[in-house]
């Protein structure tokens, strides 16, 4: 085995020991799904309760990027294992790369439950294409948490940060619900959420109540990733404060 690849595993192995100490994260958004799931079908039946199948795709990988990644790195400031990496032969890509494979450990489990969802609710045609639409964001979740991570200045409140950037960018744009529910002049500026626009991609790519073409949201998701790589790239430091 490379060398740089051990790394990387070493990263992943501690950076995914939560999820043997504390598994009970791992349900916390299927009940977020659940009931949003009973809302939807509530108002607007099987087609609206559908959404959420773009929703947990979207949402989950949106939340693995800011949240999970943005807290590990915080945390590990915190207790200084972060100053243990930097000062070891451990690369910065190598250690990005090892804690979002850590964190992404999870998401064989997410495409099972939502597989399994999409069977239920008749659309197994929408699961490649959010799958697709939540790759594409993944870069600007994932560099937008390492830069809230990187750019706080205590540490500690990490997840006072990355929670509600999580949590707004997921409830207010249309993930759940489509962009054509909000009122004509509103849409372009909800698309230019980088969440947003990935529901939307995903929506067009399967022709399932899309307001836009693919690529007006694959172009605003290009610069959201180029702008989170701009911004981590400026504020990561690889070196002793």
């Amino acid at each position: 085995m490379r060398p740089g690849l051990r790394r990387v595993l070493g990263v992943a192995v501690l950076a995914s020991r939560w999820i043997v100490r504390q598994p009970v994260w791992l349900i916390q958004d299927l009940f977020l799904v659940v009931s949003m799931l009973i809302i939807l079908y509530a108002w607007g039946g099987a087609l609206a309760a559908r959404s959420v199948v773009i929703a947990w795709l979207v949402g989950g990988v949106w939340g693995l990027g800011v949240n999970a990644v943005g807290q590990e790195v915080g945390w590990s400031r915190v207790y200084g294992t972060l100053q243990l990496y930097i000062a070891s032969p451990v690369k910065p890509v190598e250690y990005l790369a090892g804690v979002l494979l850590a964190q992404m450990l999870t998401l064989p489990l997410s495409l099972a439950e939502i597989t399994l969802l999409a069977a239920l609710l008749d659309a197994g045609s929408l699961v490649a294409p959010s799958l697709a639409a939540a790759l594409l964001l993944l870069p600007a979740a994932v560099f937008t948490g390492l830069a809230l991570a990187m750019s706080i200045r205590r540490p500690r409140n990490i997840s006072a940060v990355t929670n509600p950037v999580t949590m707004m960018l997921v409830m207010l744009p249309p993930v759940f619900y489509p962009l054509k529910a909000l009122p004509g002049p509103l849409r372009p500026i909800a698309l230019a959420t980088p969440t947003a626009a990935a529901a939307e991609l995903a929506r067009s790519l399967a022709g399932y109540m899309n307001t836009y073409s693919w690529q007006a949201p694959l172009l605003v998701l290009a610069a959201w990733d180029l702008a989170a790589l701009t911004a981590a790239g400026r504020l990561v430091k690889w070196g002793h404060e």
